[in-house]
């Protein structure tokens, strides 16, 4: 759903009980595509990380747990997408100062067109017809061809390689 910036610094882990608790969204909706270095990843799927898998790699229970996650989110989207919807009326800061002022009689649906653009994206990511970070479109994939593309392009090494230097993507 184009949430960037994720290193082990912006996860903190609940000794109690073993959680991942994620901090720091300030890279929502592909916002680390317009850092000096992009992320060019949808998400980092190291080598490091692969070998913690243990012998299955990403072939067991990850990608059982990737394929059910994915198969929730579709079959929950309206939820998902109605949530992300409150952008529109809301929108961040950052579209906030790009969107051109309005009038009091301005036409309310037409405001915010870049969050309409979001999620007009995420909702194909859901579905299954864009994908990866440049949003390629395609004819609606499988839940397992989804997660078979988007693993291959987070695990792509020569991609990892042109990541921010001190995420330190290669490990």
């Amino acid at each position: 759903v184009g949430l960037g910036d994720r290193h082990l610094e912006n996860v903190l882990l609940d000794t109690s009980n073993g959680d991942a608790i994620q901090i720091d969204f300030g890279c929502l909706f592909d916002k680390g595509l317009t850092l000096p270095q992009p992320e060019v990843v949808p998400f980092r799927l190291t080598q490091n990380i692969i070998d913690a898998f243990g012998f299955a790699g990403v072939d067991g229970v990850y990608r059982n747990s990737f394929e059910t996650t994915l198969a929730i989110l579709r079959k929950h989207a309206g939820s998902v997408l109605s949530v992300m919807e409150g952008f529109v009326h809301d929108p961040l800061v950052d579209w906030a100062k790009n969107e051109p002022r309005r009038s009091s009689s301005g036409d309310k649906e037409a405001s915010n067109a870049q969050a309409r653009d979001w999620l007009a994206t995420i909702e194909g990511r859901i579905k299954g017809t864009l994908l990866g970070v440049n949003c390629e479109p395609t004819m609606p994939l499988s839940v397992h061809g989804q997660a078979q593309r988007l693993i291959q392009e987070a695990a792509n090494a020569d991609r990892l390689a042109q990541m921010y230097i001190w995420w330190q993507s290669w490990y």
